[in-house]
């Protein structure tokens, strides 16, 4: 688990949206309750329109006590409520951040590693005697330098956002490389999820082929999230989004360990 920086991560990835994911719903438990409680009365309302209607009793006036309790219950909007902060709440938070810190730290050397992929893809796609389509190929010397760049691009802004390298306004820097960052990997997941459908006959779209569709378009929103400089996701969805997007990946390595 601990040996490559692709397995590391793999963990990190789920664990630091499922944290921040738990934090949401703490933070917003109050909200979340009163939602529900909603929904539960407006079900209960119905049913008793629905009694009045076509059995003409209205189960509000019933001679059983349980039942006339549970459909004269008050509208939950109605009732004050002290929302109390969780503390677990605030803990989650600060950790999904600080995983989302080491994550980044941990692909520092990424790029380096990038470089054996593209000079491969590169001798290939200058190959003539290669089976695969020029396009193909084309296209997958274009993903290996999108990695490139984007892993170049978020050093760039790991780096000056801690400080680490100095320049006239380190936060603006910041900023602006992972917001291109963030592009960069929006084009990679559109090609990504293009060539995904291109080359695959629908004949073949079975369950594996689903799972690395879902796991290609639950990123999509993440994407345009972090490639807009307020953003447009609540940290719930970023959560809930980064957990759907990490969470087959993060199951399939734990499950090919032999704990025997």
């Amino acid at each position: 688990m601990l040996s490559k920086a692709s397995t590391v991560d793999t963990n990190l990835y789920f664990i630091c949206y499922f944290t921040l994911l738990c934090s949401s719903v703490l933070s917003n438990k109050a909200e979340i309750r009163l939602f529900l409680a909603k929904q539960k009365y407006n079900l209960v309302q119905l049913v008793n329109k629905a009694a009045v209607a076509f059995a003409q009793t209205d189960l509000k006036q019933s001679s059983n006590k349980l039942v006339k309790s549970f459909f004269s219950s008050p509208d939950p909007t109605t009732i004050k409520r002290e929302a109390k902060p969780s503390n677990l709440a605030v803990h989650l938070r600060k950790i999904s951040s600080y995983l989302s810190d080491i994550r980044i730290f941990n692909r520092l050397t990424e790029s380096i590693k990038y470089m054996p992929w593209i000079i491969d893809e590169f001798a290939l796609f200058n190959s003539l005697s290669s089976p695969v389509p020029k396009f193909d190929r084309f296209v997958n010397l274009l993903q290996a330098l999108n990695c490139l760049v984007l892993e170049l691009l978020e050093n760039a802004g790991w780096l000056t956002d801690h400080n680490w390298v100095g320049t006239l306004d380190n936060n603006y820097w910041c900023i602006e490389t992972y917001i291109w960052c963030s592009r960069v990997w929006g084009a990679y997941l559109l090609i990504e999820i293009v060539e995904l459908i291109r080359r695959t006959p629908v004949s073949k779209w079975d369950r594996n082929w689903k799972i690395a569709f879902f796991k290609q378009a639950v990123q999509v929103p993440l994407v345009v999230h972090w490639s807009l400089y307020e953003g447009c996701l609540s940290p719930f969805w970023v959560g809930l989004c980064g957990s759907g997007a990490s969470w087959w990946g993060f199951r399939d390595m734990w499950s090919s360990i032999d704990l025997s």
